[in-house]
């Protein structure tokens, strides 16, 4: 019963940080012409583990308040964002290129331009597709929380 509540709560905040990033590409032009950006939907297999969920629900109930904060960034093809970790959970819609991203366990995920994947505090690597990554993260983050993303150690699976 627990399991099906914080599943359910998490596809609510999916469904938040994909609307938000909707309504974010919707908003005037700064550096990117709204028109371009597609819409997209987090992939089904996104796997979504229980420190996940427990990272969305610790960094919504906090009684100190959260944050949260929305980037668009493009990587070249390639690039890496090396091993890192972040201080509350992130949802990422990629909009142009696409990443493979590896979780703490080195399972390796494929993601393309429309789709996204959520992330938690866990140890993760995301590399840049052939022709590059052009996507929006959004992070929520604890209040007290003074960095987006810190960097971490290679899994023991990734040295093998």
């Amino acid at each position: 019963m627990v399991g099906k509540r914080k599943l359910r709560l998490v596809g609510v905040l999916v469904a938040f940080g994909v609307a938000a990033a909707a309504a974010y590409a919707a908003l005037p032009p700064t550096n990117v012409d709204p028109s371009t950006v597609p819409t997209g939907n987090l992939a089904g297999g996104t796997p979504v583990n229980v420190l996940s969920v427990d990272s969305f629900t610790r960094a919504i109930n906090q009684a100190q308040g959260t944050n949260s904060v929305l980037q668009h960034l493009t990587f070249a093809p390639g690039q890496s964002t090396g091993w890192h970790t972040h201080p509350g959970p992130n949802i990422v819609l990629v909009v142009g290129g696409g990443f493979t991203l590896t979780d703490e366990h080195c399972n390796v995920t494929t993601y393309a331009d429309g789709e996204g994947f959520a992330t938690g505090t866990d140890a993760h690597l995301a590399v840049a597709g052939p022709n590059g990554a052009n996507f929006y993260s959004l992070f929520f983050l604890p209040k007290n929380a003074d960095v987006l993303r810190e960097n971490a150690d290679p899994p023991v699976c990734a040295s093998k």
